[in-house]
């Protein structure tokens, strides 16, 4: 006879204060396979990172990742699996999030604790790894990818400096270029950057002194323009242009207030791409700017 949901759970509980750890997380995977619950989530992220499945524990708390961000708890859990994986450019990220200023300060000195560590027992790791960092733009899309990956494992600070290179690097895609300008803000970074944008020239900006890329104004504008144009008639095209915008405000980050000078026009002329339409006429520079950004999503395609 087959057990009961409530039976498995009960058992994964025991499992777990028997400290059969490996055991607990086998049984909470099948419970949390029915019941995806917030609770469930955590009991099985517990007992995958007592069991020291750190990596596996982390993809399985982003299921609830808003609600980890919420609870102190569960934030510090969170945190701990990054520091684990030593994934020390996501941990700074996330501890950045918390408004509690002590708690801030105490996470830090740890990554840094952290970081220390690791230079001192895989020194030459983190020197490879920094090495294809710098040289990201040497690769195909994929292997970027992967090497940009592998850099969230990287001193923050080495990191940091990996990235600012990489923003002036003129073979680096401009939405590679976009992501770390975003990676950088998201670490708190402070004071100007230079960065090379999609008309191929370099610009200076204070990533502080702007919002983040889709709290700003100019993105929130057209998602209400493609609401209102599109809205639930077409729920597919609804959900394929709105990711088209997101990806077209990621190339054009951190000047989205200087090209977009018309969120209708702008969202006018993607709908009738998508619906293989006459374009209506734009603007001249915000023509300029959208030409620009469909260029780079051809190449991103290609």
């Amino acid at each position: 006879m087959e057990k009961t949901l409530i039976e498995i759970k009960d058992q994964a509980e025991a499992e777990f204060n028997q400290e059969h750890y490996h055991q607990a997380a086998d049984l909470f995977v099948t419970v949390y396979q029915e019941e995806q619950s917030l609770a469930v989530n955590r009991q099985l992220v517990l007992a995958l990172k007592e069991d020291q499945q750190y990596q596996l524990a982390k993809d399985y708390a982003t299921d609830f990742l808003s609600d980890y961000a919420q609870h102190e708890n569960l934030f510090l859990l969170y945190f701990d699996l990054l520091l684990q994986i030593q994934n020390f450019v996501s941990a700074q990220q996330w501890t950045l999030q918390s408004p509690n200023q002590a708690l801030i300060e105490d996470l830090l000195a740890q990554i840094r604790g952290s970081e220390r560590k690791a230079e001192d027992q895989q020194g030459q790791t983190l020197k490879t790894i920094a090495q294809h960092f710098y040289h990201l733009s040497d690769e195909s899309m994929v292997a970027q990818q992967e090497r940009y990956q592998q850099a969230f494992h990287l001193p923050v600070a080495t990191f940091v400096t990996g990235a600012k290179f990489l923003l002036v690097d003129p073979f680096a895609s401009p939405l590679m270029r976009s992501t770390l300008l975003s990676d950088l803000q998201e670490l708190g970074e402070t004071g100007g950057v230079t960065y090379q944008w999609l008309d191929q020239q370099r610009y200076q900006i204070d990533l502080q002194a702007i919002l983040p890329l889709f709290s700003n104004q100019s993105f929130q504008k057209l998602v209400a323009a493609l609401d209102d144009q599109v809205g639930q008639e077409d729920p597919i095209a609804y959900q394929a242009l709105l990711d088209q915008l997101r990806l077209e405000a990621m190339l054009l980050f951190p000047r989205l207030e200087e090209s977009i000078l018309d969120a209708t026009a702008w969202v006018d002329a993607d709908l009738s791409a998508f619906y293989q339409e006459q374009a209506p006429e734009e603007e001249a520079k915000q023509k300029q700017a959208h030409d620009l950004v469909l260029q780079a999503l051809s190449e991103l395609a290609g």
